[in-house]
């Protein structure tokens, strides 16, 4: 929605002129985001009726869950504010992956649904009466469920690269997908101010301005290697070289874990990569 598509809204009354300022102030511009956002369009939820609006665990668990789509001090842009009555929704990116439209769906399907042939002996079976006609309708219909039992199970034999090559797919989305922040709980949104937005965001979002204060401890962590939790594993070995697999195995979903240890410099790097996209690290000094 440009800033012209806003200006005449406002003017018919469809959008609250707090809406137009707000959309005048966010639209299109680019931001620094300064926390891990989930890849998912759920993003994160702050409760602003909260003393502490974000709810850690909910956003530690959307993490594990759906990867981050945009890491840590990266820039994204404002691509939809969505007001509603006690809801501001934030979109950076596209919003998250998972809107209307897109297939997140992780496995693909085995069923097998009855054929004509299978339909009508079924139908025939039933109306006959005469036994010896209906011993060899049941034969021809065994048959025919024994053809489609047979291409149901050939089909699950070779489901399970194509579902782990569908949950990739899925997961590859979801990190280019965007995100999203909901400010939840407002008693209203009609006099909500550009300003106001930004102050309940000024702990995640740089708005611009003067460049955030950067621990010590930030400083020594950035001068490790630049991983993040969704990177696929080719980048792994380009940014931290030849490493060391120290265990792998699958799961009863299919699913591949793998444990590796890479050495860098004056540490060592402990990597969980799941489905070759890097979940977990951890990084101690030698």
């Amino acid at each position: 929605m440009t800033v012209k598509w806003v200006l005449a809204l406002a003017a018919s009354g469809l959008l609250q002129a707090s809406d137009a300022e707000l959309h005048r102030a966010f639209l299109g511009k680019e931001v620094t985001l300064r926390i891990d956002m989930p890849g998912t369009q759920h993003g994160v939820d702050l409760h602003l009726d909260r003393d502490d609006p974000m709810d850690w665990k909910q956003y530690s668990q959307r993490i594990k869950n759906f990867g981050v789509s945009i890491p840590k001090g990266r820039t994204a842009r404002v691509t939809s504010l969505v007001v509603k009555k006690d809801v501001i929704e934030m979109q950076f990116d596209g919003g998250g992956f998972g809107t209307f439209g897109d297939d997140t769906s992780t496995t693909v399907s085995t069923y097998v649904p009855k054929s004509s042939r299978e339909t009508s002996l079924e139908r025939a079976r039933n109306r006959e009466t005469d036994p010896g006609k209906r011993r060899r309708l049941d034969m021809e219909l065994r048959h025919e469920q024994d053809l489609r039992h047979r291409e149901e199970m050939r089909l699950r034999a070779i489901s399970e690269p194509a579902n782990a090559m569908k949950r990739q797919e899925v997961m590859e989305k979801r990190l280019r997908g965007g995100s999203r922040f909901n400010l939840r709980n407002l008693s209203t949104t009609a006099d909500v101010t550009s300003n106001q937005v930004k102050d309940w965001l000024k702990d995640f979002v740089d708005f611009g301005g003067p460049p955030p204060v950067i621990s010590q401890q930030q400083k020594k962590q950035s001068q490790g290697a630049a991983l993040r939790r969704g990177m696929p594993m080719d980048e792994v070995l380009e940014t931290l070289g030849e490493g060391k697999l120290l265990s792998e195995a699958v799961g009863a979903d299919g699913i591949l874990t793998q444990q590796w240890e890479f050495v860098k410099g004056e540490r060592t790097y402990s990597v969980t990569v799941v489905e070759g996209l890097l979940v977990r690290y951890t990084m101690k000094a030698r």
